[in-house]
């Protein structure tokens, strides 16, 4: 089996079967979060006003437009992206993180945020808690 696409709906996966392709959904909801049933959190059903989409960089809350590698330890406009798009287009808030502080310093906490990204909406085996070309895809075009 191989991951196609996550969502906050669940994952999906797809695998062929003698010719025949056959497709089923995991759906992973967060202990303890009485909207993650419905899905109707304000900030799951609609992005924050500072970040938007831009149609040459994807989702941009108005730091860094690139896509530097960043891991703990990392500094600057770069990491403030990735903190910003955790917190204003991800469900990590509500899924018992909290809000990260917007402070571009790539610390404890961050690394935590985007290895529970990554597990979310990437895949378990992509959670190492750095943001390569792969994070930054999902971060800037995935579907959420």
């Amino acid at each position: 089996m191989h991951l196609i696409r996550s969502s906050l709906r669940g994952c999906r996966w797809t695998t062929a079967l003698a010719g025949a392709t056959a497709t089923a959904t995991l759906v992973l909801l967060p202990l303890g979060n009485a909207h993650a049933a419905t899905g109707h959190t304000p900030r799951a059903t609609a992005l924050a006003d500072s970040c938007r989409g831009v149609s040459t960089v994807g989702l941009y809350c108005g730091y860094h437009t690139g896509t530097a590698w960043a891991e703990r330890g990392s500094t600057g406009a770069h990491v403030k992206e990735i903190q910003a798009l955790i917190n204003e287009t991800t469900r990590y808030p509500q899924a018992g993180g909290g809000e990260l502080a917007v402070d571009g310093v790539y610390g404890p906490a961050t690394e935590s945020a985007v290895t529970w990204f990554q597990w979310y909406y990437i895949s378990v085996s992509a959670s190492d808690g750095i943001v390569g070309p792969r994070t930054w895809d999902e971060l800037r075009y995935g579907d959420r």
